[in-house]
């Protein structure tokens, strides 16, 4: 059974636009992560945001574990869990680390009050920062060590779907070659599915284990990671692909 599965989903701002989405259906199993693709105002990030509840769709419907999904009830903060494109304005100038990453612990009770701190240390571990993280602030850290504690932040209570949205496009090529490792062992961290939204295809061959392309408000082409790169069928798939300069792999 898919950990999230998506059908039908439609989402239209204005007449004279269109609509965004146009009855997408999406389904991403347990161990997965899938990587969505397609071109700036392809309707990436509006998929993304209709998951956590900052839109609403016109239509369609979104089940978790074959339950229906409604992104507005506080369960759903737990269930779903989002890494934004941009880690600064995530995380507030006038707490310390250790709050921001204690938050979700509190909030939802996960585990003994006095192991909450223990789990704090094992999430920056996880993503490579140490304990002497836990009392700066965001202005103290880079860009790069910001993103590492949104990441740790976003597995601290076990989502059932953790959404990376353009994690690495606000990052310079030093800090995105330092945070792809750290993705990787959030994707393996993650216990149920990963969707992944990004233009970086070199990161998309590393992380994803299937690509889903979006065009015309709908998924237009579906195949695992290796198929995509090495035969794509859709002329969306194919523009992508023909856009990006030559990848360093073989």
């Amino acid at each position: 059974m898919s950990v999230l599965r998506i059908r039908g989903l439609s989402k239209c701002f204005t007449a004279a636009r269109g609509a965004v989405l146009d009855g997408v259906d999406l389904a991403i199993r347990a161990g997965e992560t899938v990587a969505l693709l397609g071109r700036s105002g392809a309707g990436k990030s509006t998929l993304a945001r209709c998951l956590v509840g900052l839109e609403r769709p016109d239509a369609g419907t979104i089940a978790v574990d074959g339950v229906p999904y409604d992104p507005r009830k506080r369960r759903a903060r737990r269930v779903v869990q989002m890494v934004w494109q941009d880690s600064y304005p995530s995380l507030s100038p006038y707490r310390t680390i250790r709050h921001s990453l204690r938050e979700p612990l509190d909030a939802f009770g996960a585990g003994p009050e006095d192991a909450r701190d223990m789990r704090a240390r094992e999430l920056l571990h996880a993503v490579g920062l140490g304990p002497d993280v836990l009392d700066r602030r965001p202005h103290q850290l880079s860009g790069g060590e910001c993103q590492r504690v949104v990441i740790a932040r976003a597995l601290a209570v076990d989502p059932r779907v953790l959404i990376l949205d353009e994690p690495l496009s606000a990052l310079d090529a030093p800090a995105q070659a330092e945070i792809v490792p750290v993705l990787q062992t959030a994707s393996h961290a993650a216990s149920g599915a990963v969707l992944f939204i990004s233009h970086d295809l070199t990161a998309v061959r590393r992380l994803a284990t299937r690509v889903a392309v979006l065009d015309g408000g709908k998924v237009v082409e579906e195949k695992p990671t290796a198929e995509f790169f090495a035969a794509p069928e859709n002329p969306a798939s194919r523009a992508l692909l023909d856009a990006w300069p030559p990848l360093p792999f073989g």
